[in-house]
């Protein structure tokens, strides 16, 4: 630029600012002049009203007139502003109105001079029903008056400003509110703006557009930011379909022409959109993109383009009266569209629910699809990807697919090709289907208003499974649940994979964890299933309808209940019908027991109980290894743990199941075993050769009467485990009933054989083991238990316990193992009770027993204690029990002694009353004997008793003789009382039920009635003061024995009193059972009469000094002494004495009977002459005694009146004679008595003259000879010389 134009520019430049600086000048003049004159213009408001009235073509008038002044210029509020109409109409009455001078409007084309402020007005707006839109007019409450803005040179300002639209085409009503609406006239064009909202609704829209002034054309931009739409849209509805939810922005411009709508495009980011239709509300993610709208003549054209990428186009020609249709896509993004297809009346609600809530998803790669209105759908065709929805109630979801789609107004195919995807029926089953194939094709066609689906076949694999699914659902038009009528064929696959199919709403939780645990591992060889029936009814339980399914098992592990054994190897086939299944095995074990049939039922899984039958065979062992693992015996493992069991044996059961609580389970089973050995090494118990049946349920396992053998001898065993024995803490028990020695049953146990030494024979045992719970946590005790009526048995302790083997007397011992320091009871009848201790290498034994039936209470630290009462008692015997417990042995001894007795036997004698003390010393024991017979006390020391020997002090001893001993042992017996009577009579009760023999055996002739080995007593030392035998009175009396190899020797037995002297010496020889005593005694006293009354056979004898020698041997021991039982030789030598009228006893021995006779049979009756009795001058003698007979060839019985000679056999035992007596009388002695007593001193002279003619001749003549016989009650007297028998009458 040359320096001439830029002096121009300048120039110019400085024209233009001192030209707008005198427009600011004169502007500023003239607002100046404004304000002055402002105040004169409100003085004349008829100028201002026809002022205004000039520019909106109307008559406008007012009440009153303010003026303010403004930055832009004048401001007048008018008051009751009345607006007249221009159609003859009703005036438009305002409260106010308010005109604005703009002088901005003087220079900018934009503004208007004039600026109306008007507020709280409505407006009306029209939509007709040909779609045409059309102002109604304003309404200020006075009512509605048409406005034509045409020929208004100003700018309306509207405040609160009501639009009220009526739409013919839905014949509904709307309303919205604009806070600031501007509206400004320029010519024949109207353009606005302003902000609207929905009354009572926070959400505002921006609005501005043009339009003619007619309202025919004209362009319209909407925005509005974080709108919440349902309730913006809240009573706007398009045929029954309306926004529910939904927030987000929007952009709409919108072009009419004719009032028609011509273009529209929306640009859309909804998010959580909710659609309400007629049927239903529909939810959809969002939907975000632009939609345009084009019209034209020839047809419409609807256009999305997503924000994702994909694009739809919507072609809908016009053909005269049909409407065609094509619509073609690519990239479609189906997630936010198929749910709106839910909101269709015609799509029936649970495919809407599904659609709804599944979150379907996909993309249609490429869609194309024509219909037309006559004929609909013509051609469909489609590529997906993606494609997925998630399962909704009962209808399944899949994760992706992909494939084509083909259609037509029929129906449509979903052709899938082999692909990997997953599907989910969580609705129906616990897990989604995780398939690493799927392919098919998938119809779909609707049918009388229901949706059916359709698939045949469709092949499927997946992780453990395969198989085909041919069929259909239908989804019903009304809301009535999918019906399905499927079939599904299933290949090779493996048994965990059935866990997949467990449908978990109709299916207890029990029940499937149950399958889910019990199916461990196994192979399907093939299976299939049909289901025929309203999804919504199943599982079927009424007919509903009908599933069925098959599957052939092989090799199966099934873990059927908790803390059961498995059953492996099983062959099966499963079938399940409705709600049940039902499974049938061939095949399998179970920790070596072979099942050969089996059968599981569940007949409802809703229920969840378990019928599972099962029969097999196996072996004994394996049978003990299937209890102890189960809970059958799982109390009493560490029990079962120490047995074996051998043999074979079969089984069968049924087990209930409870699968929600399968602890409440029943069993029910039965098994037999045959040649089982069983072995207890830790109890020292084997049983050989089980053989029987056996039966358990859910709480315990029993068996009775096993056949079997115990130590060789056979025997019925019975075992019940935990709730089978009855006992709520007893956990096993056993018991082996048969034929046994005692010493067979202890022979394994160390501290109980001393039971066989006392125990002798065969009889019926009971022996019981017991495992029971102790209450104190897990600890359990074991106890061993025998009974037995001891009936074969024979105690050999000394009575009370001592009986003979055909009595039966009650047994019941208890014993706890292991038996090292353990309790045991003993109850032996109404005899004996025992409590002991057993011993251990620490700890002694400790034993209380009591006589009777009164168990002990308490136990002595140590050693043994024994009291109580009994009705018999053997003193001798368990003295030298006693004795043998407190000497010569390291182990406790006695600790106590006190016991009483009715009939207390000692050495074979009875005592009646005795009361025995016992006192263990250091040194000694000292007994206390106190009855009627005996009393004193005996000393026995702790040490070296067999040197030492027993010292015995006794204040009396009166002991029986073998003639009273029975008498004794009588009244002994009475005063024991009903016990030993009860116990006798059944004795004989029992001797009687024996068989008849043809001779009853006899005692031997050696028994020991003792009962005592004589080499097993001690030495004796014993001093009596008062000692008597039988009725014999013998003082004081001294006894010294000592023990030998055979038995016991008697050194000295000595008793001496005035009446008597007593001297013996012998042995004592032989054992417990038989024994012999050999004595050699020597009697002497002065009067044979008061020797005869100390012997106890007073008034046989009178006068005579006596001396007499017995050397004999007896059975038994020296208590035992009888003549009858001697063998042996007495030598007799009585002078000067008188034989007695004698009475039954001693003087039948010597034949005296016959002699004190004699004078009576021979006819010479010289009692008065001789007086009572017969005297002699002596009695001598010598007697055999042998076999129960006393035998003399040379007894002389010679005295003033007869000699007498008796020879021959007295019957000892069978108490009869067999003698010859030779009686020469001595008539001439006699003569001259006889004389004087018959004729005073002339008879006696006669009587001397007699003796001296006659003399010995006369004896001889008088000479007679008898033959005795007959019993000792009735002897029979036979003259031997005339041969006839004595007329005189029997001896009474």
């Amino acid at each position: 630029m040359n320096s001439s134009w830029r002096h121009r520019v300048r120039r110019l430049r400085f024209l233009l600012l001192g030209l707008v600086a005198s427009l600011l000048v004169a502007l500023a003049i003239v607002m100046a002049l404004g304000q002055l004159l402002l105040p004169l213009a409100a003085r004349y408001p008829e100028r201002v009203a026809a002022l205004i009235s000039e520019k909106v073509q109307r008559p406008v008038r007012f009440a009153s007139l303010e003026g303010f002044w403004r930055p832009s210029g004048p401001l007048f509020v008018m008051r009751d502003v009345t607006i007249a109409s221009t159609g003859g109409g009703e005036p438009l009455h305002l409260p106010q109105a308010a005109v604005k001078l703009d002088f901005g409007g003087l220079v900018l084309p934009s503004r208007h001079l004039i600026n109306l402020r008007l507020r709280d007005l409505r407006l009306g707006l029209h939509r007709a029903a040909d779609g045409r839109w059309s102002i109604d007019g304003f309404d200020a409450g006075g009512g509605t008056q048409k406005v034509s803005l045409g020929n208004v040179s100003a700018d309306l300002w509207l405040s609160n400003l009501h639009l009220d639209i009526a739409d013919e085409t839905t014949h509904r009503q709307y309303g919205l509110v604009a806070d600031q609406l501007r509206i400004s006239m320029q010519g024949a064009i109207t353009r606005f703006g302003g902000t609207l909202r929905r009354e009572n609704v926070s959400s505002l829209l921006t609005a501005a557009g043009t339009f003619a002034t007619d309202g025919s054309n004209g362009r319209v931009y909407v925005k509005g930011a974080d709108i919440d739409f349902a309730a913006l849209t809240s009573d706007f509805e398009f045929d029954g379909y309306a926004l529910a939810a939904g927030k987000g922005s929007f952009e709409s411009w919108l072009d009419w022409r004719d009032a028609r709508v011509v273009r529209a495009t929306w640009r859309v980011d909804l998010d959580n959109l909710a659609v309400r239709g007629p049927a239903r509300t529909v939810s959809t993610a969002g939907l975000h993109g632009i939609v345009d709208l084009h019209r034209r003549a020839d047809g419409d054209r609807i256009d999305w383009a997503g924000r994702d990428g994909g694009d739809l186009a919507l072609l809908l020609p016009h053909a005269g009266n049909r409407s065609d249709g094509v619509l073609a896509g690519r990239n479609i993004d189906l997630a936010p569209l198929l749910p709106w297809a839910g909101v269709l009346p015609q799509m029936s609600p649970a495919l809407a629910r599904w659609l709804g809530e599944g979150r379907p998803r996909g993309r249609f790669d490429q869609l194309r699809a024509d219909w037309n209105s006559d004929e609909g759908v013509r051609f469909a065709h489609a590529t997906f990807s993606g494609l997925g929805i998630d399962a909704s109630g009962r209808l399944p979801g899949v994760s992706a697919l992909k494939g084509e789609l083909f259609g037509d107004g029929e129906a449509f195919v979903l052709s899938l090709p082999t692909q990997a995807t997953t599907l989910d029926v969580t609705g129906v089953f616990r897990k989604p289907f995780v398939m690493s194939s799927l392919g098919g094709d998938i119809a779909v066609y609707k049918d009388d208003g229901d949706w059916h689906i359709g698939v045949d076949p469709l092949d499927f694999r997946g992780e453990g499974y395969g198989g085909q699914v041919r069929g259909e659902f239908v989804l019903p038009a009304g809301d009535g649940g999918p019906f399905a009528d499927l079939y599904v064929a299933l290949g090779d696959g493996d048994i965990t994979a059935a866990k997949l199919f467990w449908p978990i709403h109709s299916m207890s939780e029990a029940a499937q964890n149950w399958l889910n645990r019990g199916l461990v591992a196994g192979h399907i060889e093939s299976g299939a299933a049909l289901v025929r029936g309203n999804l919504r009814d199943f599982p079927f339980k009424n007919q509903e309808g009908r599933f069925e399914g098959r599957a052939v098992i092989d090799d199966l592990v099934l873990d059927y209940g908790t803390g059961w054994p498995r059953a492996e190897g099983v062959s099966a086939v499963a079938t399940f019908i409705d709600n049940g299944m039902y499974v049938e095995a061939s095949d399998g074990h179970s920790l070596g027991n072979a099942v050969s049939s089996a059968t599981a039922a569940i007949p409802d899984f809703a229920d969840g109980i378990l019928d599972l039958r099962v029969s097999g065979a196996g072996t004994g062992a394996s049978y003990l290894d299937f209890v102890k693992n189960s809970p059958v015996g799982s109390g009493s493992r560490d029990a079962l743990d120490k047995m074996k069991l051998g043999g074979t044996g079969d089984f069968g059961f049924n087990l209930l199941l409870p699968l929600k609580n399968a602890k409440d389970f029943t069993l029910q089973g039965k098994a037999s075993i045959k040649d089982a050995d069983l072995v207890a090494d830790a109890w020292k118990l084997r049983l050989d050769g089980i053989t029987g049946p056996m039966s358990f349920d859910g709480k315990g396992f029993s068996a009775k009467g096993l056949k079997t053998s115990f130590h060789g001898q056979p025997a019925q065993l019975d075992v019940a485990i935990a709730d089978a024995t009855g006992d709520p803490s007893s956990m096993v028990a056993a018991s082996v009933t048969g034929a046994f020695t005692v010493g067979e049953m202890v022979g394994d146990y160390e501290n109980l054989k001393w039971l066989a030494d006392v125990a002798k024979g065969r009889g019926t045992f009971k022996v019981g083991f017991d495992l029971r719970k102790t209450g104190q946590g897990d600890e359990t005790a074991q106890t061993l238990r025998v009974d037995s009526d001891l009936r074969g048995v024979e105690l050999t302790m000394p009575t009370p316990v001592k009986k003979p083997a055909n009595v039966a007397t009650p047994l019941s011992v208890t014993v706890g193992l292991p038996v090292d320091g353990a309790r045991l009871d003993l109850a032996l009848g109404d005899i004996v009770r025992g409590r002991l201790r057993l011993p251990t290498d620490k700890v002694p034994i400790a034993a209380a027993f009591n006589l009777g039936s009164t168990a002990p209470t308490t136990l002595p630290a140590q050693g043994y204690a024994f009291g109580g009462h009994a009705s018999a008692l053997d003193v001798s015997g368990w003295v030298q029990y006693v004795v043998g417990l407190s000497s010569g042995g390291s182990g406790p001894g006695l600790s106590s002694l006190d016991l009483t007795a009715d009939d207390a036997q000692v050495f074979g004698q009875h005592f009646a009353g005795m009361h025995i003390v016992a006192k263990p010393g250091p040194q000694e024991l000292a007994l206390r004997v106190d009855s009627d017979g005996m009393a004193g006390q005996l000393t026995v020391p702790n040490d070296d008793l067999r040197r030492r020997g027993i010292t015995a002090r006794m204040d009396r001893l009166w002991w029986p003789s073998a003639d009273d001993a029975a008498d004794a042992a009588k009244k002994g017996k009475a005063v024991a009382g009903s016990a030993t009577a009860t116990a006798a009579a059944l004795a004989k009760t029992e001797s009687a039920k024996a068989p008849a023999s043809p001779a009853a055996p006899k005692t031997p002739s050696e028994t020991n009635e003792a009962g005592v080995a004589p080499a097993s007593l001690p030495p004796m030392h014993l001093q009596v003061t008062d000692m008597r035998l039988g009725k014999a009175r013998l003082g004081e009396a001294r006894l010294e024995t000592w023990p030998t190899d055979e038995g016991m020797h008697i050194d000295q037995l000595r008793a001496q009193s005035k009446n008597v002297q007593i001297t013996a010496s012998g042995d004592w020889n032989g054992d417990e059972k038989r024994s012999r005593t050999h004595l050699a005694m020597d009697f002497a006293s002065e009067d044979v009469a008061r020797m005869f009354d100390a012997l106890g056979f007073a008034g046989i004898l009178q006068g005579g000094r006596t001396e007499a020698r017995l050397d004999a041997t007896w059975p038994g021991g020296p208590s035992a002494l009888a003549l009858a039982n001697m063998d042996g030789t007495l030598k007799v030598d009585v002078a000067n004495g008188r034989i007695l009228e004698v009475q039954p006893g001693v003087g039948r021995l010597f034949g005296l009977v016959s002699v004190t006779e004699l004078p009576r049979r021979l006819s010479l009756d010289f009692g008065d002459v001789l007086g009572k009795g017969f005297g002699f001058d002596s009695i001598t003698g010598d007697f055999r005694f042998a076999d129960g007979n006393a035998t003399t060839q040379n007894l002389k019985i010679r005295g003033p009146a007869a000699e007498i000679t008796i020879t021959g056999r007295a019957g000892l035992k069978a108490r009869d004679y067999d003698q010859e007596v030779l009686v020469v009388p001595h008539l001439g002695n006699s003569l001259p008595v006889v004389g004087a007593l018959a004729g005073g001193p002339v008879g006696a002279a006669a009587g001397l003259a007699v003796q001296g003619l006659l003399g010995h001749g006369l004896n001889q003549a008088a000479r007679k000879r008898y033959k005795v016989t007959g019993s000792w009650d009735k002897p029979v007297f036979t003259p031997i010389d005339k041969g006839q028998p004595s007329t005189a009458p029997p001896l009474q």
